[in-house]
């Protein structure tokens, strides 16, 4: 795949909204060799295009040189576009605008791509699942985050995902978003809606790459999940986002209470406008894990919705989007590596790709986790937690090592094998190739 005299190696898909969305998309793209290559031939023409005669009233994009060749932040449709060392140096010749530094540790890139960043741990609701254990007395954010900011940013960080709590009780969090977009990172956000007016949806679709609404269902679903019901508030929120032109995406967090409706929840986004929506795996983090036992759902239930996502897909519209915990659950459907590599669908990015910050100021390899770093140089460089979590990404044991998904899928979530298994390192319990006796229980889906 060719863009003139430069490479295109694969494309990332979309904004970073929160933990582990960049790249997540899936879809037809990833089963139809066709499709897969009408989105990679899109971004090599747009690519192509932009290198023949770069717009002189658009910013340039940026840069980051890697071993492989470089990252490339393109701005419309929003992707990371990964370049061979020709393609780098082809963009570089059109005026793109290099940042970051050349050293990346071992089993990691230079910088994270995203950042994800806890700035509240204040939340009118107490949600039974919550991974951060939010609530109305939650921790202050702390006055050391700017600095961090400034930090990732000259390291070459393209986006981060604010989150919380609930993110509007931050008095100055459009001003914080502002600030963000001033040192050359894209601010995205997820929100519950509390808080949300029309004056907060007007700034924010002038600085803001995308908002995420939390809906984990309509009705009675939402409440079984989240122990209120906060359905209402979500779904005024995405109609105030999308009248004032923000780009609105919607996380759902897959539980048994909501497996049985997603269908006609896609149907409703849809009408609503939204642009792209995220399914989450239950994470037993934070209050998760008590509440893992009644809203977790079982292997076959996340195998089983591959091809209900196929079918929404086709059926409304939206872009979906998985996260990267629940890639393990494309290996029982054989899809094809090839297809996943080419749209950099991956899964668990966790000290290679992505970085947190947690209320307490620490860096962690994901949201989900405790962080061991005060400082995103530091953690990016030496941070023993990021270290073995890479280390368990190259090296895994069984019965990973032997599982020819493994350098797709990375060997499930952590977090679900450390709750499930004791140990951070073992193969995720509910990875499809490991629960039972194998993958023999679970039907590849016809493509």
């Amino acid at each position: 795949m060719r863009a003139d005299d430069g490479v295109l190696l694969a494309v990332r898909r979309g904004h970073s909204p929160n933990c582990s969305a960049t790249g997540s998309v899936v879809g037809l793209a990833l089963v139809s060799a066709v499709a897969c290559a009408a989105v990679v031939n899109a971004f090599a023409d747009r690519f192509a295009s932009w290198r023949r005669a770069p717009p002189p009233d658009t910013p340039p994009p940026k840069l980051r040189p890697e071993r492989f060749g470089a990252l490339l932040a393109w701005p419309l449709p929003a992707a990371v576009l990964l370049l061979d060392h020709e393609g780098a140096q082809a963009a570089i010749d059109a005026g793109a605008v290099v940042v970051g530094r050349a050293h990346a540790p071992d089993q990691a890139l230079s910088a994270p791509i995203e950042v994800h960043v806890a700035v509240t741990g204040r939340c009118p609701a107490s949600c039974d699942g919550c991974y951060l254990d939010a609530g109305p007395d939650g921790a202050p954010p702390d006055p050391a985050l700017d600095d961090d900011l400034r930090k990732l940013a000259d390291a070459g960080v393209l986006e981060i995902a604010l989150g919380g709590g609930e993110v509007l009780l931050r008095d100055d969090l459009l001003e914080l978003g502002e600030r963000i977009a001033a040192l050359g990172m894209v601010p995205n956000l997820t929100t519950s809606g509390f808080g949300l007016t029309e004056t907060h949806a007007r700034r924010m679709a002038a600085t803001f790459g995308q908002v995420n609404v939390s809906l984990d269902g309509l009705g009675a679903d939402y409440a079984e999940v989240r122990g209120w019901d906060g359905a209402a508030l979500g779904l005024r929120a995405i109609r105030t986002l999308v009248a004032a032109g923000v780009r609105v995406g919607v996380n759902t967090v897959i539980a048994r209470p909501n497996l049985g409706s997603l269908e006609a929840m896609g149907t409703a986004l849809a009408a609503l406008g939204v642009s792209e929506w995220q399914w989450l795996r239950f994470k037993p983090a934070g209050r998760g894990r008590q509440a893992w036992d009644r809203l977790a759902p079982t292997t076959a239930d996340l195998v089983g919705l591959w091809p209900r996502a196929l079918a929404i897909e086709r059926d409304t519209g939206l872009v979906l989007r998985w996260d990267c915990a629940m890639v393990p659950f494309l290996a029982a459907h054989e899809v094809p590596m090839a297809h996943l590599r080419t749209l950099a669908v991956e899964g668990c990015p966790g000290g290679r790709s992505l970085l947190a910050r947690g209320l307490d100021g620490r860096f962690a390899p994901c949201s989900f986790t405790d962080g061991d770093a005060d400082d995103p140089d530091v953690a990016w460089a030496s941070s023993p937690k990021l270290r073995r979590w890479r280390e368990r990404a190259a090296a895994p044991p069984e019965p990973c090592a032997s599982c020819h998904w493994q350098p797709v899928c990375g060997g499930g979530c952590r977090v679900v094998a450390a709750h499930l298994a004791g140990d951070e390192r073992a193969a995720d319990p509910q990875c499809p190739r490991v629960a039972g006796s194998g993958i023999e229980s679970f039907q590849p889906t016809s493509m």
